[in-house]
Order: C-alpha cells, then sequence, then structure tokens
C-alpha cells in the first residue's frame, strides 16, 4: 500500500482461519478460530504501533500532545492487555492444559520489551507535563528498540494456541473452554481501558481485513461498538484523527504523514 498506511513497518499477522481457507485441503478448527481471534486483537495493536512510528516524525505543534495522548493509549493497551494474559489466561491455559510453564516463554518475552515500552510511556507522560520537548525521531528510536520484539511476542502467541491441539481429544473441549477465558479476559480489559481506551481500539481495528472476513469481528455488545463508531468518535476527535481506519472501520491514509507522489 502507499506510505500513509499502517500496514508497516512491522507486519500484520494472517489469522489462522484465512490461512486455512486458502487450501483445499485444511479446515480450520476451533484452535485455530481461538488463535485468529488473538490475531485479531495483536494486528490492531501492530496497526497502532504502526501509525506512532510513521506520524511521529511528521507532528506539528499543535498536534504534540494529542498524539502523546494517542501513545499514550497504546501503552496503557498493551499494559492492560499483558496484564490480563498472566493474571487471567495464562494460568486459565496452565490449568486447562496441565502443563508446567506451557505459557512461560510467552511470560518471558513479555519482560523483554516492557522496560522499552515504559520509557516510551514515561517520555510522553513528560512532553504533556511540559518536563521535555517533543521528538519525533526519538520516538522512532524508542520504537527500534523494543517493537521489533514486541511484535515478535504478538506473533508467536498465535502458533502457540494452536498447538494446544496436540493436548486435546478429539470433541475440542479446551478450545471452546480458552475462547471463553479470553473473552472474559477481553472483557475485563476492555472495561480497564476506559472510553479513551475503546476509542482507540476501534480507530486501529480494520474489519475489512482479509477480505471482509472480520466485518462483525469483535464478539462486543451491540451498545459498546454503536458508542465507540456513532459517540466517542466525536467526543474524543484529538485522539481517533490518528489512527488507522475510518468511522467504518476501513484502512485510511494515516493524518500527519505527508501525502507521496
Amino acid at each position: 500500500m502507499a506510505p500513509g498506511y499502517a500496514d508497516h513497518p512491522f507486519p500484520l499477522i494472517q489469522t489462522p482461519v484465512f490461512a486455512a481457507k486458502q487450501d483445499a485441503n485444511a479446515k480450520p478448527d476451533s484452535f485455530d478460530r481461538a488463535a485468529s481471534e488473538m490475531a485479531n486483537a495483536h494486528n490492531l495493536m501492530i496497526r497502532g504501533l504502526n501509525s506512532i512510528y510513521l506520524q511521529a516524525p511528521h507532528i506539528a505543534a499543535p498536534d504534540v500532545k494529542p498524539f502523546c495522548r494517542y501513545i499514550a493509549a497504546f501503552t496503557n493497551l498493551i499494559h492492560v492487555h499483558h496484564h490480563g494474559e498472566e493474571t487471567q489466561f495464562f494460568p486459565e491455559v496452565k490449568k486447562l492444559s496441565g502443563v508446567e510453564g506451557i505459557m512461560e516463554t510467552n511470560v518471558h518475552q513479555h519482560g523483554v520489551f516492557k522496560k522499552g515500552l515504559h520509557e516510551l510511556d514515561d517520555y510522553v507522560t513528560a512532553v504533556l507535563a511540559d518536563k521535555q520537548e517533543y521528538d519525533g525521531k526519538k520516538v522512532v528510536g524508542m520504537i527500534d528498540a523494543f517493537g521489533g520484539s514486541l511484535v515478535e511476542h504478538l506473533r508467536d502467541e498465535i502458533p502457540t494456541l494452536q498447538r494446544l491441539r496436540e493436548l486435546d481429544g478429539e470433541d475440542e473441549k479446551m478450545a471452546g473452554l480458552i475462547e471463553k477465558i479470553m473473552n472474559e479476559e477481553g472483557e475485563s480489559s476492555m472495561k480497564a481501558l476506559g472510553m479513551p481506551g475503546m476509542l482507540w481500539y476501534f480507530a486501529n481495528l480494520d474489519i475489512h481485513y482479509e477480505n471482509d472476513m472480520w466485518l462483525d469481528w469483535p464478539a462486543a455488545p451491540g451498545p459498546v461498538k454503536f458508542l465507540s463508531r456513532n459517540v466517542f468518535w466525536w467526543v474524543y476527535t484529538d485522539l481517533r484523527k490518528f489512527g488507522s481506519v475510518d468511522r467504518n472501520g476501513k484502512l485510511k491514509g494515516l493524518y500527519a504523514v505527508p501525502e507521496s507522489g
């Protein structure tokens, strides 16, 4: 795509369901569906990271604080998501599988990029408090330091979920329970994010990804989707304008990236 879209530099994750549909001999199972749910959540984080990386060097003075609030919403989402994983999702997966340390690698990966994420968090907090000057190149440099590890982690969790089928019986009971746990953890995380965080979420959710396969994702209550796209969208205009998608969930040219050509 054109340079102004949030599809790079960090590549999105192909969902297992979409991959299976490209193979006439493959049939997606419950584990593929659960892993695809997680891939969708991780993709909106990657789009958000890309949108920050690409726009950071081009932010004009009047947009500095709104953009820093946008970055802060991103870092908060990552913190909330990984806290939910470590306190709810990973322990439940360990309990279901009966395998000690089954998610240990994923927990370890959190520690690899956590320092860099906190440094970015601290920097934008200082800019918002007028304790530091905004420097877009510095933001890019910070993301260069931890972004690769973060995206690698987001990508690695997908096959980890799929491999759980090796521990399950033919009835795929574990997969159903994992989907339930994921939905509960996701619901808890959405509440923790609050209204600005939910708006950020929907401002980076491309529902047309993979040939419109995810038009109805996520399985959030209708009022939540309605409020995010029809109320919060107009309340938090200084936040969502930096997002990857328009109000209808379609990928759009980024606000602060100069037009090419």
